[in-house]
């Protein structure tokens, strides 16, 4: 069945008979704390038996490991107990290194939750960072004032998640945090350094800490890994990756024809995200689920966070050059080495122009774009508030913005949801090092920060262990791979030389990303193109 615009199309009637009819299976409800959902999955979108015998593999492994660290008399007392949980299992890569500040500093940079450094431009009246509190970090000859005029200061700011009522589990209360952490790029030394952490928002209540402040600096190092926790778990990867596909896929179903050539497209792309998402809504967001008990927020405020991130975000607006340019880490002067920047660039310049090769193929002029019924249907079913909810949503009118829309799609479903989900095991799954809560309150600078208040920042043992059972799981199912459509998806041979040429790209930047690996302070083998899936399946 050749691909064809709905203008195009010889048999009109029995295109929109077909679109009636998926229409009746593809149904909004959003009635769920307002999330974004389909009312019911059709069967057939639940029938891939990879998808269900690679998830039974998993959970039986795990089964098996937690058998295994039981017969060995479980684990140790303390933190070092925490590395006993993988018996069967691979061992997390970072359980080595985590209490280093050089790696604390290097997950900034290419850990589970790379997105929240901004170029500071100018001094914050409610972060109060001084010269001196700076020099006792920086290497010899820099300043505050000097890193600030190079524009070498960067902060991870989580207000975000300021003033979020905080929950409990089996009685025992959590703790959440909206912390400020201050870096600096060090060219002499060539890294990115941990400079002060402010444990939250307000200076009058919240102290500040440096390296040199001993068990309260590691508290604090807590702090900023909860909120890091929080802030990936519910945003960076429910809301910005599952959530925003939902509403894409549902109005791309309900709107466009099997025919279309976009649908084409993207329909490998949308491979066995509406079961994982329906999973989600039950197992993960549902009462008594993931996000209740992991993480630190109540549900229903995890849940209205979400919402209002996904309120304020815009799906045309990003790209990975324009979220880095929006946040001031474009500048690869003032900050050389930002693996998950480089490595989504590389991704990018390579799925960009196959994207824009392929949507040519089939809108000759910006006048084809305009007479699209079906594409006009689908956008604005896009930005619907009973629809899918996605702000800032206007209607293409040129092929160019085709296919900087669909580009968007392809890369959020593909790399950008790639290096979120797959870090998730080997960076945030061992407890100490990020939590999806704290049990514990941070640290206050006084006689009460001691080891055994730092230690009791870290969630309990089976909470960890259910963190780990969630990150394994999604860690494990990769059925597809970036590039690698099924073969013959596509009828129309025109395509097959754009896929050739995109898939050279996509070697080219795999060889690029294992050199620059073979260097860094640790891998982050997260956006190599042969780890990211051609969908959102776990």
């Amino acid at each position: 069945m050749r691909a064809t615009l709905p203008q195009d199309d010889p048999h009109p009637t029995t295109r929109q008979a077909a679109l009636d009819r998926a229409r009746d299976h593809y149904v909004f409800d959003n009635s769920y704390h307002g999330m974004v959902a389909l009312a019911s999955v059709p069967l057939h979108e639940k029938a891939d038996a990879r998808w269900w015998g690679e998830a039974a593999v998993a959970l039986a492994k795990l089964e098996a490991n937690k058998l295994a660290t039981k017969a060995a008399g479980g684990p140790r007392a303390g933190l070092e107990g925490y590395a006993d949980a993988y018996s069967l299992i691979r061992t997390p890569s970072i359980v080595s290194s985590w209490r280093r500040d050089d790696v604390f500093a290097w997950q900034a940079l290419a850990g589970a939750n790379p997105v929240m450094l901004r170029r500071m431009t100018a001094p914050l009246p409610h972060f109060p960072v001084t010269a001196a509190q700076y020099a006792r970090t920086a290497e010899p000859g820099d300043s505050l004032d000097r890193a600030l005029a190079e524009g070498r200061l960067y902060l991870a700011d989580y207000r975000v998640l300021d003033g979020l009522p905080e929950g409990e589990l089996g009685g025992m209360k959590k703790y959440g945090f909206a912390p400020i952490a201050l870096y600096a790029w060090q060219p002499g030394r060539r890294e990115l350094v941990a400079i002060a952490i402010q444990t939250g928002q307000s200076p009058g209540q919240a102290p500040l800490f440096t390296p040199q402040d001993g068990v309260s600096w590691r508290m604090a190092r807590t702090c900023v890994m909860t909120a890091e926790g929080n802030y990936q778990g519910i945003l960076s990867h429910f809301a910005l990756c599952h959530q925003v596909m939902e509403s894409v896929v549902v109005a791309a179903r309900r709107q466009l024809s099997e025919r279309h050539p976009i649908l084409v497209l993207l329909g490998p792309h949308f491979e066995n995200t509406l079961v994982t998402n329906e999973i989600a809504k039950k197992s993960l967001i549902g009462a008594g689920g993931n996000m209740e008990r992991l993480q630190s927020p109540t549900l229903e405020a995890s849940l209205g966070l979400a919402r209002r991130v996904l309120a304020a975000f815009r799906l045309t607006e990003s790209a990975p050059p324009e979220d880095f340019r929006a946040r001031g880490v474009d500048d690869v002067t003032a900050l050389p080495d930002y693996p998950a920047r480089d490595d989504a660039l590389l991704s990018w310049a390579a799925t960009a122009p196959f994207v824009d090769a392929y949507t040519r193929l089939y809108y000759a002029s910006d006048a084809a774009v305009a007479a699209d019924t079906e594409l006009a249907a689908w956008v604005d079913e896009l930005g619907r508030p009973e629809g899918g909810g996605l702000s800032g949503i206007a209607r293409p009118r040129t092929v160019d913005e085709v296919a900087a829309l669909v580009s968007r799609i392809v890369f959020r479903c593909t790399t950008y949801h790639a290096s979120i989900n797959y870090s998730s095991f080997d960076l945030f799954s061992y407890a100490p090092n990020m939590q999806t809560a704290a049990f514990g309150p941070g640290p206050r600078g006084g006689p009460g920060d001691t080891e055994a208040a730092f230690e009791a920042m870290i969630p309990p043992y089976d909470c960890a262990y259910e963190a780990i059972s969630l990150f394994y799981q999604i860690g494990e199912i990769q059925l597809s791979r970036l590039g690698q459509y099924p073969s013959g998806h596509f009828d129309d041979p025109r395509v097959a030389d754009l896929l050739a040429a995109y898939n050279a790209r996509l070697e080219q930047a795999e060889q690029a990303i294992e050199q620059k690996n073979a260097t860094r302070k640790l891998a982050y083998p997260f956006m190599l193109p042969s780890r990211v899936p051609l969908s959102i399946h776990v």
